[in-house]
């Protein structure tokens, strides 16, 4: 799968994200509520959503493992509800601060990306990774947010029913561009890219940045199903200036790179252009 295609469903998924939180924060009437508590459940709600939402992307349509999925869905959601809750809080003293204009608006979906980025650092444990999405997903929140500003501006006059489907597409909006923007700050900043040339996984390219492991386990950065490939079998990792190729040294197995076999707990540093075979597996290394 390119990177364009992974790019397009993260949106998706984003923007199923908005609906999602559009209809359960919808569905509950908080205007009689205190200021700062209903800030606290629309965030928590609008965040869990698109949390859950953009963190299982990956598994469901790349991966193709529902219960991986539904794993970093789980670990998505949870970020994503304490993101949305500390950035609604937060956004709501910036709107107050800067009077109710649009700009504070605004600023509450960048701040409100920006930490639903930062989760990514509980689904992968990748502080460079984490760092990356946190760049998009403040982008994201930045662009969707005006979107939503401009959209909410030239339907102004329009009936209250009709705000409050507006308002709905503003949330899909902003969610397809936070989850757009939060793989594709990680590829626009990659030191790299593994691209499969041979195997089950076939077409797939993916970024990388400081470590990245790969495997027959789908918690694997790159998840690669073929016969043998081991369960957590090599990583490719910062050395230097460049990367390398590692194989883990309690696997029962090798990899190649060109013609040189590399065995258990050995290293060797990668070139662009390199191939490297891995089981039924043929990848790309690309650098930059």
């Amino acid at each position: 799968m390119s990177k364009a295609l992974q790019i397009y469903y993260s949106a998706i998924f984003g923007a199923l994200g908005g609906l999602v939180g559009w209809w359960v924060v919808g569905s509950v009437a908080t205007q009689t509520w205190d200021m700062w508590g209903a800030a606290l459940f629309v965030g928590g709600g609008l965040g869990t959503a698109l949390g859950a939402l953009v963190a299982a992307a990956d598994g469901a349509m790349v991966k193709g493992k529902p219960a991986r999925a539904l794993r970093d869905g789980i670990l998505g959601g949870l970020a994503g509800l304490l993101a949305g809750a500390i950035g609604m809080l937060a956004a709501q003293a910036t709107f107050l601060a800067l009077q109710g204009d649009w700009e504070g608006r605004t600023l509450s979906w960048m701040l409100l990306g920006g930490l639903i980025g930062a989760g990514d650092l509980l689904v992968s444990r990748r502080p460079q990774r984490a760092l990356y999405a946190v760049v998009g997903g403040l982008t994201g929140g930045l662009v969707g947010g005006l979107l939503y500003e401009g959209l909410t501006r030239l339907f102004l006059a329009t009936s209250g029913s009709a705000q409050i489907w507006i308002g709905g597409l503003g949330l899909v909006i902003v969610g397809a561009c936070i989850g757009a923007l939060i793989p594709l700050a990680r590829q626009v900043f990659a030191r790299g890219e593994l691209r499969v040339l041979r195997g089950e996984q076939a077409g797939l390219v993916r970024e990388v940045t400081d470590t990245t492991s790969i495997g027959r386990y789908d918690g694997n950065d790159l998840y690669l199903p073929d016969a043998g490939v081991a369960w957590r079998h090599a990583v490719v990792r910062r050395a230097g200036d460049g990367f390398e190729l590692a194989v883990l040294p309690e696997i029962d197995g090798t990899a190649r790179i060109g013609e040189r076999s590399l065995g258990p707990g050995t290293a060797q540093p990668l070139q662009s252009g390199d191939r490297i075979t891995i089981g039924g597996a043929e990848l790309e290394f690309v650098g930059r």
